[in-house]
């Protein structure tokens, strides 16, 4: 060997860590088949840097990327963490320079800085921080998405701790914001974030936040994905969830600059596997939940957590030859010899007689076993077909060619009739008929007619013939009574009124109505002639004389004893529209004013901006906020706090569950507002089951466990009419229509149980939907 090289680095930048060198066997080197050196080529020692924090105290990092196809250069990050204990939590005080103002993101997102405050929050008993968990080298994928379709994606780099112990982490942003975050301050709320350990070095977290902006929710949802190499001493808890607090922030429009603030916190959740033993062979805890397993043979049964054996035979899932029969047993199944068409296990072997068999005989008339089979026989005169005996002797042309023949049960009968295509008339001579023989030219909607020695075609009412062999025109202008107030004309696929001249037509399109212009008195003052419209009656003669118009009088037609057309009422001697009659232009309920109307709503309900229909969402508009572990339900015309097992996250993501017969349970709430007056058999929700990479589960059934009303006393009793809603299962979904028309108000609570089956039959994935659904006192 030549001489030991020098000492490498230290394999750790804080803490105990490793040394090493190496050395040559170059002096010399073997030759001619010579032996090797003996002894190792390299040695190792340990080595002691300085003592590693338990958690970094800073961070820092730079920010870069586009934002709304808007470049905004690089953005500086500068943190410190100062540990609570008694509290329990952190506090993460950041400070970035160089936020353009045009870039609204930063100045009211903290989901941005989520790789921080998940590094460096506080480790209480068995929780463990991404610090312990990664030593501050990973790489995490975020994707925040809003309400209003906008995707934000965000890769965050980790790169360890630098010589002064400071978090090094480099953020790169792409994607898209709503515009209206620069338009109103934002107030944070807290938030809670789940975090799941989803494999070795692999993490997924996700969070549902609902911030304020000028008062009003501004929601996103958040998810993250962090791949990092795990030591065997760094597994952490399987699942944590993360408290995100008294979040603040204040950007500096002179400096460009950004300071926050917010309180970071790790929890356990409970684990229900330990507390509640709910499952029959084996548990595996979930966020919020837990997973049942059996062992390999049986499932979980649909309707509670007990296992049930799986029938391998009957699924199609076992392993049988062609000529083996599967028997089910418990746990599996066995294979046996199968026995033949038209035979049965014996201990001889022998035939099936089918005809004995069983008390109805598989034929008609006669029925003649054979080996391993049957056949079917007839009686003499009769014909088989199938297992049926079919006589009809008029088909060989037995009567003679001036009869008709009827046949009958094993014989026939001739009679004297008309041929096919021909009727006979009174005088008991035969016509042709070209109306059933098809000969006719009557074709669209034309109806044919016989006649004695030819046809006519017809066309339906309200319609007028345009010739044999064309289509039929509708006619309005024959409708009764008649559309027009004079006179109508008809035109292709529609109609136009006309007037007597000096009438002009009014702006139903119907009505008519004389111009009159003002007279100038005698005395020469000058008076503002204003054409005035005169009715005229359905007959086409004035109702009115003429008239002028006096500068005091405004508003409306004088009219005479005759009243006025429809849409309009007399007041004051004079004809005025009311919108409300003539058009129903609300909603609701319609009021009619001097020159307009005005829409009016329900208690409950507020006029929308085009001043016709009425909606209220006292969850969004009021900003409703409901205890915990509840959601704000809004109702056509009101609200309501409804009760959650698990936090208002509404959705639960599903761990990976790799294991055989893993069966992931998931609990998600939908709600619903539905319309007085829909009829029975109406498709309202369409339910999926997916996959968590986003893959329709195909095999998946549905099922209605509970139905009832969703009053806060609990579940009330199904109505004497039976149930409101059913569920269908079409392709995957589950479709829930309308068992019978919704003709009275109130609040259903449905509870849907969606199973998916593996092609061999096991049950991977089960969900629980929660549905409230509420069903308006109007048709709106």
């Amino acid at each position: 060997y030549s001489n030991w090289g020098q000492w490498g680095p230290c394999s750790a930048t804080c803490g105990q860590g490793l040394q090493e060198r190496t050395r040559l066997c170059n002096n010399p080197a073997p030759a001619n088949g010579g032996a090797p050196c003996q002894g190792a080529s390299t040695e190792t020692k340990t080595c002691q840097s300085r003592l590693c924090p338990e958690v970094p105290r800073r961070a820092r990092g730079s920010l870069i990327g586009m934002v709304n196809e808007q470049e905004f250069g690089v953005a500086f990050l500068e943190a410190n963490i100062t540990e609570k204990n008694e509290q329990g939590s952190s506090i993460l005080e950041g400070h970035i320079e160089n936020v353009p103002t045009s870039v609204p993101l930063l100045r009211v997102l903290v989901s941005v800085f989520a790789p921080i405050y998940w590094t460096t929050v506080l480790q209480m008993a068995a929780t463990q921080n991404g610090f312990s968990l990664t030593q501050g080298l990973f790489r995490q994928e975020s994707q925040l998405e809003f309400e209003s379709g906008e995707i934000l994606r965000l890769t965050h780099v980790a790169r360890g701790l630098d010589a002064e112990g400071i978090l090094l982490v480099d953020i790169v942003i792409n994607g898209f914001v709503p515009r209206i975050l620069s338009d109103l301050p934002i107030s944070l709320q807290e938030f809670d974030e789940s975090y799941v350990r989803t494999g070795p070095g692999q993490m997924y977290a996700w969070s549902s936040q609902s911030h304020l902006q000028g008062g009003a929710p501004f929601p996103l949802r958040c998810n993250h994905t962090m791949v990092y190499e795990e030591g065997p001493e760094r597994q952490g808890p399987l699942l944590q969830l993360l408290r995100v607090s008294a979040i603040s922030g204040a950007y500096s429009w002179t400096s460009l600059s950004l300071d926050f603030q917010l309180t970071a916190s790790l929890i356990l959740p409970e684990d229900e596997c330990v507390s509640q033993a709910p499952c029959e062979h084996s548990c595996q805890n979930l966020m919020g939940g837990f997973s049942c397993a059996c062992p390999s043979g049986f499932t979980i049964s649909p309707v509670s957590h007990t296992c049930q054996d799986i029938d391998e035979c009957d699924q199609g899932s076992h392993m049988c030859q062609y000529n083996q029969q599967c028997v089910n047993t418990e746990g599996g199944y066995r294979c046996q010899a199968q026995c033949g068409p038209g035979f049965k296990p014996s201990v001889a072997g022998t035939s099936v007689d089918e005809c004995q068999e069983s008390s109805i005989s598989p034929c008609q008339q006669k029925c003649l076993n054979t080996l391993g089979s049957f056949r079917c026989a007839c009686h003499v005169g009769y014909q088989l077909s199938g297992s049926r005996c079919l006589i009809n002797e008029c088909t060989r042309n037995v009567c003679p060619a001036h009869q008709q023949c009827r046949n009958t049960d094993g014989s026939y009968q001739c009679f004297d009739g008309c041929p096919a295509g021909m009727v006979q008339v009174e005088d008991g001579a035969c016509v042709v008929d070209e109306c059933q023989d098809g000969s006719h030219m009557c074709r669209y909607s034309q109806v044919c007619q016989n006649t004695v020695g030819g046809y006519s075609c017809l066309c339906p009412r309200g319609y007028r013939s345009q010739g044999l062999g064309q289509p039929c025109l509708i006619n309005e202008c024959l409708q009764v009574p008649s559309p027009c107030a004079h006179q109508c004309r008809n035109l292709p696929g529609s109609f136009r009124c006309l007037c007597p001249p000096g009438a002009a037509l009014l702006a139903d399109g119907r009505s008519c109505a004389t111009l009159e212009r003002g007279r100038v008195p005698s005395n020469g003052t000058r008076v503002l002639a204003r054409l005035r419209p005169q009715l005229v009656s359905s007959l086409g003669q004035p109702v009115l004389t003429r008239l002028s118009i006096l500068p005091e009088h405004q508003g409306g037609t004088l009219v005479t004893g005759r009243g006025c057309p429809l849409g309009y009422h007399s007041k004051e001697g004079a004809c005025v529209v009311d919108e409300c009659q003539l058009w129903k232009p609300c909603q609701h309920e319609c009021r009619n004013t001097l020159g307009s109307f005005q829409c009016l709503c329900p208690l409950g309900y507020q006029l929308l901006p085009n001043g016709r229909s009425c909606k209220i969402d006292e969850c969004t508009m009021q900003g409703i906020q409901c205890g915990p572990n509840q959601m704000c339900f809004n109702t056509r015309g009101g609200y309501q706090c409804l009760d959650t097992p698990c936090p208002a996250t509404c959705y639960r993501a599903c761990s990976l569950d790799c294991s055989p017969g893993g069966a992931p349970l998931l609990l998600q709430y939908k709600l619903l507002t539905l319309p007085l007056g829909i009829p029975a058999n109406h498709n309202v929700i369409r339910l999926s089951a997916f996959s968590e990479g986003g893959r329709l589960q195909e095999r998946t059934t549905f099922t209605i466990l509970e139905q009832g009303g969703g009053g806060e006393g609990g579940d009330e009793a199904i109505p004497v009419g039976g149930p409101q809603f059913g569920i269908r299962d079409e392709a995957g979904r589950g479709i829930i229509f309308t068992a019978q028309p919704l003709d009275s108000p109130g609040l259903v609570r449905l509870r849907v149980q969606a199973t998916t089956f593996s092609a061999q039959g096991h049950i991977t994935y089960q969900s629980v939907f929660i549905i409230y659904i509420s069903i308006s006192r109007y048709p709106y």
